[in-house]
């Protein structure tokens, strides 16, 4: 029975580890699913930004919380400079549910520059 009890306290020593790491690893693959879910959106929203810029580079791009689905969003931030006009486009996933891409949600961050191309 001594041997028994001895055994059963050993599996449980041994199996507490690999749970906590199974659950971790699970964790950590929902993560990595989610960045780069951001980062594809995050392009396509570039590209098209950029595809905008390029057809009528006077057009606002700018976006406050633009919802992608499946709880995703961007926020697209233009800053012009003459000529050129520097595009950032941020995606995030709103975890706190408010419909507001804020600043600790952010899980990709592209920035670039657009040339007027009308002026050359």
């Amino acid at each position: 029975m001594i041997e028994l009890l001895v055994a059963a306290a050993l599996l449980v020593v041994c199996a507490v580890p690999i749970v906590e790491a199974t659950t971790h690893a699970i964790g950590l693959a929902f993560e990595i699913e989610n960045r780069t879910r951001a980062t594809l959106l995050a392009q396509q929203e570039m590209e098209a930004a950029m595809g905008i810029a390029a057809e009528d580079f006077t057009q606002n791009l700018t976006k406050d919380s633009h919802d992608l689905g499946d709880g995703f969003l961007v926020k697209i931030i233009q800053n012009p400079g003459g000529l050129t006009k520097t595009v950032t486009v941020k995606v995030g996933h709103d975890t706190n549910g408010n419909a507001s891409l804020d600043a600790g949600e952010v899980l990709v961050t592209f920035k670039t520059c657009v040339a007027d191309m009308t002026a050359y």
